[in-house]
């Protein structure tokens, strides 16, 4: 059972755009919390009973290595973390319970498969699952690019050479070409050292072992190189150079054996990158087949060619000929992408700037950070320049945001004990490990839950390894049965409670997404509002539901619908800048000033919201002349025409500096307008305009 459901957590990892949008991880945590609250009630039945089966879980527990014991329960502490963020106030308890809901479904994974992985059958269980993830991946990406399984968003089209240099990268189910290409990585070079172990293996493994062994090797190295992910490659080129270094001895035939397959995926990559990710449906199905089988015979040539029974000379043309194929290989890909890798290098700017903006929010709550979605809700408040990127593009940056330097150095021990367990057990996934400390580090890969699943099962694969006869374990003795006893049910109780309390979170999380989903499809204005407050019911920190919400009610009642919302994210920019027009619905000057400062302090660079405000502050100020209260239209006039003031300055130094400007702020047209006749209005000379 617990097997089949790790397998039907992978699956769905998959098939749920990787676990990115936290509304895909509500239906996954659901089913999977209550399996995991039900094997827990089970196991302490079985334990209460005085069941026989409580001694391999015992004596599981017994062997447990300090490093695994830590691994285990840092998802756990971190899941920690957040809750007391959302209870006790954050950017957003929405993101705070989100977060807390991921890091409860990493530790129940972990959990279920070490305990899976305590015997052969088990760690044959574990690979089964990891090797279908990365099959299901692998095929679910390629076979769309062949017209035989309609993806949308499989493969993202761009017309921007800093982007892509042949305008298509393969995104697969991920939909995100960087984050694909590293988890293609993942298993590329889990197979490619898995191949050492297998062809130094005593007896000699048999030739259909070998070929199987070897036989993910061109899609995975395919789908890598379709990514154009140059982050990715060079994850997987340091760590695969790391794995070499590490086990040079035993890695110059999986390199023969593996590199007609990794010059037949460079072959393929021109062929469709020419083709801009669209093959011939069965032309080119019979290309990838022959190509791929061609490479495997080439390989399984290769490797006999150099046997340990060849002559010297013949070993020599073996190793030459693998080596020329790699080279043939990188020059294809190298030429088909010169331009981008030598001279694009535009993308990096704006991840240095994120970067550099959120030391700034990094110093407003060093040790314990401000929570869940710090990056998503408050980058717009210190970016030094218009980008765009609501994801930080560092694992890294992002833990220190929401948690702290106490949950970064909590999560930076968890990652060191998995590295530490890994080299000692299973050394053949330390470059994955390594690809996925790296990329991680400059991209958004750690935001897909499927990556940290993956990051966990391989370190319960390693730690489901047995150790080499007669080596030493490095942990600690065992506890003694009769202090365990007490230890286990206490585990499997609080287990069970986090389960149950997780899984009524997903729950609330889960209908309050589907009434939100059915007020947006519904065409009756009052149905829909119906929805939604029953959506916010459900999920009162979801503020979406909340703006949505406002737009279908009146102002007085929005205004309360906001209010509440804010007190769950203080500083959205969607709520205030909501708030600040509401206030102009209203009739109410002092609220719209006040409310339109703070969104401002919180969105700096929003071009169209400045000018709506711009333009409600002239109604208020019009509506005020006409009543008759001259004195207090020039006072909102000239509170208007200051920002109309600092409108402009923004958007001309914004113009003249040689900076991205993703988010195309300028000075618009209405809002020149409008700036003129604020300034008419107070009586004030407008000294800045911008032409």
């Amino acid at each position: 059972m617990m097997g089949a459901a790790l397998f039907a957590v992978m699956a769905a990892a998959v098939w749920r755009s990787g676990l990115y949008f936290s509304t895909d991880l509500y239906r996954v945590w659901l089913g999977f919390g209550l399996f995991c609250a039900g094997a827990g009630g089970w196991g302490l039945y079985q334990l209460c009973r005085g069941q026989p089966a409580e001694g391999p879980m015992l004596a599981g527990v017994a062997e447990a290595s300090p490093l695994a014991g830590w691994v285990l329960c840092s998802p756990f502490l971190m899941m920690l973390l957040y809750a007391v963020h959302g209870a006790t106030g954050s950017v957003s308890v929405l993101g705070d319970g989100n977060q807390a809901l991921r890091w409860a479904l990493y530790g129940s994974f972990v959990v279920l498969a070490w305990v899976q992985g305590s015997d052969k059958r088990g760690r044959l269980v574990l690979a089964a699952v990891w090797h279908m993830t990365g099959g299901l991946l692998a095929m679910t990406a390629l076979l769309p690019v062949y017209g035989w399984f309609p993806l949308p968003y499989a493969i993202a089209y761009t017309a921007d050479p800093e982007v892509s240099a042949t305008g298509a990268r393969l995104a697969g189910m991920l939909q995100y070409p960087n984050t694909f290409g590293a988890v293609m990585a993942l298993f590329l070079l889990e197979r490619l050292f898995a191949l050492g172990p297998l062809l130094q293996r005593q007896p000699a493994a048999p030739p259909g072992r070998v070929l199987l062994g070897s036989l993910p090797l061109l899609p995975y190295a395919a789908a890598l190189l379709l990514s154009e992910s140059r982050g990715a490659w060079l994850a997987a080129g340091a760590a695969c150079a790391a794995g070499l270094l590490l086990e040079r001895r035993r890695m110059a035939a999986p390199l023969v054996l593996a590199a007609a397959p990794l010059a037949g995926a460079a072959l393929l990559y021109r062929q469709l990158a020419a083709a801009k990710l669209a093959a011939e449906p069965w032309p080119g199905l019979l290309t990838l087949a022959g190509l791929w089988a061609g490479s495997m015979l080439a390989g399984r040539w290769l490797l006999r060619l150099r046997g340990e029974a060849a002559g010297v000379w013949r070993r020599r043309l073996g190793t030459a000929a693998g080596g020329a194929l790699l080279a043939a290989g990188a020059a294809v890909v190298f030429g088909t992408v010169r331009e981008r890798i030598v001279h694009k290098f535009g993308t990096m700017s704006a991840r240095q700037a994120m970067v550099q903006d959120a030391w700034a929010l990094v110093k407003e709550a060093p040790w314990l950070g401000q929570g869940g979605d710090t990056w998503r809700l408050s980058y717009r408040a210190v970016q030094s320049s218009p980008y765009v990127g609501s994801q930080m593009h560092s694992g890294y940056v992002d833990v220190l945001l929401n948690t702290g330097l106490i949950g970064l150095v909590l999560l930076t021990a968890m990652l060191a004990a998995a590295g530490l367990l890994i080299f000692r057990r299973c050394r053949r996934l330390l470059p994955s490990y390594i690809a996925f400390l790296l990329h991680g580090a400059v991209d958004i890969d750690w935001s897909y839950g499927m990556v940290w699943l993956l990051f966990f099962l391989l370190a319960a694969q390693a730690a489901a390894e047995p150790f080499p006869v007669g080596k030493k374990t490095g942990g600690v003795l065992a506890s003694p049965p009769e202090r365990i006893r007490w230890h286990v049910p206490a585990l499997l109780s609080l287990w069970i409670v986090i389960a149950l309390g997780s899984s009524c979170l997903a729950y609330r999380g889960y209908m309050g997404h589907a009434e939100h989903m059915q007020a947006l499809r519904s065409r009756d204005n009052q149905a829909a509002a119906a929805r939604l407050a029953s959506s916010l019911r459900w999920n009162p920190s979801d503020y979406s539901a909340a703006l949505d919400l406002a737009g279908l009610v009146p102002p007085p009642a929005a205004e309360a619908i906001l209010r509440r919302s804010l007190a769950y994210a203080p500083h959205h920019p969607g709520l205030l800048w909501a708030l600040a027009d509401n206030a102009g619905q209203r009739g109410d000057a002092g609220a719209a000033i006040y409310w339109t400062g703070a969104a401002l302090r919180q969105d700096k660079y929003n071009a169209g919201e400045r000018t709506r405000s711009l333009e409600c502050l002239l109604q208020l100020a019009r509506a005020e002349y006409t009543a008759g209260h001259e004195a207090e239209a020039r006072r909102i006039a000239r509170f208007g025409f200051g920002l109309y003031h600092d409108y402009a300055r923004a958007a001309e130094d914004t113009r003249l500096r040689v900076i991205r400007n993703d988010r195309e702020f300028a000075l618009t047209f209405e809002a020149r307008e409008w700036g003129r006749q604020l300034a008419a209005l107070s009586g004030v000379r407008a000294r800045w305009t911008v032409e």
